[in-house]
């Protein structure tokens, strides 16, 4: 169970979770509106910009940047969000994540520790803000986060959202926050994070320049973009061209090749591209340039 008050521009939660109980803090401040990028203020259980007077409801004390039923999109992968929803639960789980990456990646593909690893390897020398782009239930947000290091997640499933911050509060981490948003159109300003993730989830965005380009918005220069995503290796079901085809029209996956990859980064303002390939898994990290 949870109650919450406001005060100030944060939010504050007591979280019970079995015997465990946290105070949370859930900043406000930092978001702004997706649509002119003003800052908002928190008025009524939502936030409310303070240009074009938009106002953006907490659901949970999650602020939500999304409208509309996503199941009815044009996008197969948003067409999925309920079944999404449902299966945060499993989603770290053998039953999930490790039999997808295997099924898909290859035999050889990497763990989830091993990804973690990898990924909190490329951010060693980060700190600061960290943005966590189609974050899930915070599977690499919420272990790449530290004292020096704070995580800010977004993701347009509910349902994962939720599967996050509860295991934060189980797990006892703090510096992360979640947010329902398209990665699309993010609620942040211009330059504000020191690197961003975004880990096993670029091949479901409908248009890949237009993600990056606004990840790449956020990003200061220099920063760092650390990923996971598909390519067409030698090993898994991705090899196959017609599982490919298929994956792509049914749930939206697009299985990208590396020259494509470092392409769609260079027109976004991203260079010094750093790719990793085991099995059918790119892995792989980029400096914002400009």
């Amino acid at each position: 169970m949870y109650f919450a008050c406001l005060q100030d521009k944060r939010t504050i939660m007591k979280l019970d979770i079995g015997k465990k109980e946290m105070d949370i803090a859930v900043s406000t401040d930092f978001y702004v509106c997706p649509s002119c990028r003003e800052t908002m203020r928190l008025q009524a259980q939502a936030l409310s910009c303070s240009k074009c007077g938009r106002a953006y409801p907490l659901f949970n004390d999650t602020p939500e940047f999304i409208s509309g039923d996503l199941h009815r999109s044009s996008d197969p992968a948003l067409r999925r969000m309920r079944f999404i929803d449902k299966m945060a639960k499993i989603y770290e789980t053998q039953l999930w994540y490790t039999l997808v990456m295997k099924l898909y990646g290859g035999i050889h593909s990497p763990t989830l520790r091993q990804l973690v690893v990898d990924i909190s390897d490329l951010l060693r020398g980060v700190d600061g803000q960290i943005l966590d782009v189609a974050c899930g239930p915070g599977t690499f947000g919420r272990r790449v986060a530290s004292e020096s290091k704070k995580v800010w997640g977004v993701d347009v499933s509910r349902g994962m959202l939720e599967q996050g911050k509860t295991y934060a509060v189980r797990e006892g981490i703090r510096n992360v926050h979640f947010a329902r948003a398209r990665v699309e159109s993010l609620p942040f300003s211009n330059g504000v994070f020191n690197a961003a993730i975004c880990c096993g989830s670029l091949h479901l965005f409908t248009d890949t320049v237009v993600a990056l380009r606004e990840i790449g918005r956020v990003m200061k220069p220099g920063g760092t973009l650390a990923v996971f995503t598909f390519t067409a290796g030698l090993e898994g079901i991705l090899k196959y061209p017609k599982v490919r085809e298929w994956s792509r029209r049914k749930h939206g996956l697009h299985v990208f090749s590396l020259p494509e990859v470092e392409q769609c980064l260079s027109a976004t303002g991203f260079g010094n591209f750093r790719p990793k390939v085991t099995g059918s898994v790119l892995e792989f990290c980029a400096t914002k340039v400009v």
